[in-house]
């Protein structure tokens, strides 16, 4: 969504690599000799596990947050970083904790007085960013995952900048569900991010209540910790360093910000001591770009309880998952094995599309965190097997609709259509963010929407609003889908259909993602298919199409969907949309 000329995403050839096995203490390190490491920004070497995750503090009820400068330290042997926070805290903020039918008001307030934390690194031609963003940083608060009326979505282009503040009123009409809280201030999202502004938002309801006696037997109380999902980069100081590679000048977008090191509540690979017994890990990949495959160092399997949306109808065992950026995993795992002393890794090893290794030599960060047994006995009951669908149990996902019985929509995710820098950005059906037209599906219907991705790298797509599950992910052949089909300039719709380019079977969603997604990861080459249900206004409680007023004086209406690659989504990848009344 450029106002001028947009910027070509990861034009390096350089390169990292990571030095150490998993298990013993070793050193991190990050842009170990290769021939192009040079043009790649390195962290400084540090030990992993060498501090404790910290657990951010819970609030509830009507609450003003304030977003502010702060320091943190994100390794003993870092030097004490500027960051943002909401809250008061050292980075990031604290886990908001609301019911199912309880309305919940945050007011927020933009407090940052310095400029921005990254003011050199903003980059004033892309859509909504601007100079005045250096010295005056704009925000707007985004609760992921909420079914939210328009005015209170947190929309990118409802900001305000220092001295101001809003107040988002959340109904919280939805069953128990993972969501999460981050800033969306169009163009520079990607930098505020970074910069410190995410945070849990825990929903719960009369099933899965979050206490020790709660219906449906999950671990709770200590047993029950958040994970924050973080690869970040930094500078010798210790000081957080936004930029990822020197072959795009700093101030100029980059297209993918991936760091070198990794860090768990805003930690560089901190560990955890846990009891024997079962604990219930919920994660949240609050990354910019960074997608990751999560095993535990022994192999050992777990289970999934939840994903996005809230539980799944049955418990899934597995020994990996998935988590792409802006990503929710409910997790169970036993830790009855580990005696005092012992400890087990959680370990990453989620290769970055060859386009991307190609440009920065980006490697996966596999020490994400380590447990470490204390030998006290802990929580002892297994995960049921069943969540959803039976007495005393909440209702059954809804059943998926018979195939072509529900109305498709095609949407395709388009590259850039130069090479070089600068360049004509990545888009959503070949439209930036203020050409039409606007996407408007009817309220109370159901679609299904093929993202058809037409480029070589991986997208993980989000609508505000609705929930989505998969249907299930086919290959096509993309080069006679191009040569069929020929792409117009950027500006004009282009949603060819690619049902005569398919190729071989639909292979059905993960384990991990069998449940109501409210961002689903596209792979390149692939059309993915999801159910969409869009509400009616009886069935919500408020108009998902009702005007509203921004602080800026506009009138805007509807919500945005988008790639959850912050970067992405900062420049072209993003897109209005209405539920039609």
């Amino acid at each position: 969504m450029p106002k001028g000329p947009s910027r070509r995403s990861l034009l390096t050839a350089g390169g990292l690599t990571a030095a150490g096995a998993i298990g013993a203490p070793h050193i991190l390190t990050a842009g170990a000799a290769t021939a192009g490491a040079a043009l790649t920004f390195a962290s400084p070497r540090l030990t992993p596990y060498v501090d404790e995750l910290p657990v951010p503090p819970v609030l509830a009820g009507d609450r003003t947050i304030a977003m502010a400068e702060s320091t943190h330290r994100f390794h003993r042997d870092l030097g004490l970083a500027k960051t943002w926070s909401y809250g008061g805290q050292p980075y990031l903020g604290p886990t908001i904790e609301a019911r199912q039918g309880v309305p919940l008001s945050l007011t927020f307030g933009n407090g940052f007085t310095g400029g921005h934390l990254f003011a050199a690194d903003v980059d004033p031609t892309l859509e909504g960013a601007s100079e005045l963003d250096r010295t005056q940083p704009r925000t707007s608060v985004h609760v992921h995952g909420a079914v939210t009326p328009p005015e209170a979505d947190g929309h990118p282009e409802n900001t305000f900048r220092p001295g101001g503040s809003m107040t988002y009123r959340h109904p919280n009409g939805q069953d128990a569900a993972h969501l999460w809280y981050h800033d969306h201030a169009m163009g520079i999202t990607r930098l505020n991010a970074v910069a410190g502004l995410a945070g849990m938002y825990l929903l719960r309801d009369a099933y899965d209540t979050g206490a020790a006696d709660n219906r449906l037997g999950l671990p709770s109380g200590e047993f029950e910790v958040p994970l924050t999902l973080a690869d970040r980069r930094f500078q010798d100081d210790g000081s957080l360093n936004f930029r990822t590679t020197r072959a795009v000048p700093q101030g100029h977008w980059e297209g993918g910000t991936f760091g070198d090191l990794m860090t768990v509540n805003g930690v560089v690979s901190p560990y955890l001591k846990v009891a024997r017994g079962f604990y219930r890990l919920r994660v949240l990949n609050a990354s910019n770009a960074r997608s990751y495959r999560l095993f535990f160092s022994n192999a050992m399997p777990f289970w999934v309880v939840g994903t996005d949306g809230g539980l799944l109808d049955t418990t899934a065992r597995t020994t990996s998952v998935r988590l792409a950026p802006g990503e929710r995993l409910d997790l169970v795992v036993d830790f009855g094995t580990l005696a005092a002393g012992d400890h087990v890794d959680l370990t990453n090893d989620q290769q970055e599309s060859p386009e991307v290794v190609a440009a920065t030599g980006v490697v996966p960060p596999a020490d994400i965190m380590r447990f470490v047994g204390t030998g006290v006995r802990g929580f002892t009951g297994p995960p049921p097997v069943r969540l959803r669908g039976a007495a005393g149990l909440p209702a059954a996902l809804p059943a998926l609709p018979a195939s072509g019985s529900v109305p498709r929509r095609i949407v395709t995710l388009t590259p850039a259509m130069s090479a070089g820098w600068p360049f004509a950005g990545m888009t959503l059906n070949n439209l930036r963010y203020d050409d039409g037209p606007v996407l408007a599906p009817r309220q109370g219907t159901a679609e299904v929407w093929e993202f058809v991705n037409t480029s070589s790298e991986a997208h993980p797509m989000h609508l505000h609003l609705v929930h989505m599950r998969i249907l299930g992910r086919q290959r096509f052949d993309v080069a006679a889908y191009r040569e069929a089909n020929p792409r117009p300039a950027p500006g004009t719709m282009w949603t060819p259909s690619p049902d005569a380019h398919l190729l071989g079977s639909v292979l059905p969603p993960g384990v991990w993602e069998a449940g109501a997604k409210d961002t689903v990861g596209c792979p390149p080459g692939m059309v993915t298919r999801v159910l969409v249900r869009f509400p009616a206004a009886v069935d919500v409680g408020f108009d998902p199409d009702a005007p509203f007023t921004a602080m800026s004086g506009t009138r805007l209406q509807g919500y945005v969907w988008h790639c959850h690659i912050l970067d992405h989504e900062d420049d072209c990848m993003m897109a209005r949309y209405r539920v039609a009344g």
